[in-house]
């Protein structure tokens, strides 16, 4: 289970996703944070390492815990407004109000959390 764990915590060190980020941005991003190297990040990222030590783990539940409340509400808003690039796409040509208004509240939440 800390293989699991190492891997789901990794994924969230690596937010906020900006749109189009690639993986491997990702793992290095996470990796940094959480003090890997990017070796060792992308094969816990991917499941593909058969153990790990305890002290890599401690590592990356301490960069975990150090994530500041305006880093989640970065990760919050940038999945806000996937979701309303997402929901524009489908309601495009049904009901373009809706998104529109999708894409309003995604864009305070990201004002929000960036303090503009």
């Amino acid at each position: 289970m800390p293989l699991a764990e190492a891997a789901l915590s990794l994924r969230l060190l690596a937010e906020p996703i900006p749109a189009g980020d690639r993986i491997k941005c990702q793992i290095v991003r996470a990796a940094r944070k959480a003090g890997l190297s990017v070796t060792r990040a992308s094969d816990l990222w991917y499941g593909k390492a058969r153990r790990i030590d305890p002290a890599e783990l401690e590592a990356i539940r301490n960069a975990k815990a150090k994530r500041r409340p305006a880093d989640e509400l970065r990760a919050i808003a940038a999945d806000l407004e996937a979701i309303a690039e997402r929901a524009a796409k489908v309601l495009a040509l049904s009901d373009r109000g809706l998104a529109d208004g999708m894409r309003s509240v995604a864009t305070a939440a990201r004002r929000f959390a960036t303090g503009a």
